[in-house]
């Protein structure tokens, strides 16, 4: 269990390092900052998609698979506001192209705060509440027969 916890913590680390990269870029003018704009962008796109990955496969997947998810406190919540939060980055990076960033450098700024501030209370919000909740469900759960044949 605290492998996983281990290894999820430190995945938000790679996040919130990856987020704070591209916030020390709106310190600049656009002229500045976009030399180092895509790739940091990108950075984030490849962290945050590889984070979703290891919580499908590590606590997601399993917790449907025991038929866990609706015993968990506030889970659907969490794997909702997931959905919803990587929708919302979506149409984020398809809103903000490298020509609308151009234009609207402070738009663009403002709007990346707001969506990188939802992003960081989710991860604290996983790490607090949701992931130990979840392991022990998944390690410690039985699997009684019922819901096996279920």
């Amino acid at each position: 269990m605290q492998a996983t916890i281990t290894l999820l913590r430190g995945q938000h680390e790679e996040i919130a390092r990856a987020i704070g990269d591209l916030v020390a870029l709106f310190d600049k003018s656009y002229a500045e900052a976009a030399p180092l704009l895509g790739v940091v962008r990108t950075r984030i796109a490849q962290v945050i998609t590889k984070h979703l990955k290891t919580e499908d496969d590590l606590l997601l997947t399993p917790l449907r698979e025991k038929r866990l998810m609706a015993s968990i406190p506030g889970c659907e919540a969490i794997v909702i506001e997931t959905r919803e939060l990587r929708l919302t980055y979506s149409r984020h990076i398809g809103i903000w192209t490298a020509r609308a960033i151009e234009e609207r450098w402070s738009e663009y700024v403002v709007a990346t705060r707001q969506l990188n501030q939802r992003l960081t209370a989710l991860c604290d919000q996983k790490m607090q509440s949701f992931y130990p909740v979840v392991l022990r469900s998944i390690l410690f759960d039985p699997v009684p027969t019922s819901r096996m044949t279920a």
